[in-house]
């Protein structure tokens, strides 16, 4: 499977998930604001680790575009949702 097949997969499984979650009372606002919160952390420490230089692992550097684009579209999804 290419790359590009793969975000859309991954893109249009996120995207059902959400429409799912939209139906029903949703209480894990606590938890997300916990995960970002470590997500901040880590990031940072892992943004001074890397230099610009560095040769990654493909699997580093893979779960690292995924994880943001899993932001990205869940930050536009919230932009949306507060229009």
């Amino acid at each position: 499977m290419k790359r590009n097949e793969l975000k859309a997969l991954i893109k249009s499984v996120v995207t059902e998930e959400m429409m799912n979650t939209m139906q029903k009372p949703d209480h894990e606002g606590k938890m997300a604001k916990s995960e970002l919160r470590d997500m901040v952390k880590l990031g940072a420490e892992l943004y001074n680790m890397i230099q610009e230089g560095d040769n990654l692992d493909g699997w580093a550097s893979a779960y690292i575009t995924l994880a943001s684009d899993y932001i990205h579209s869940v930050h536009q999804y919230m932009i949306e949702q507060k229009k």
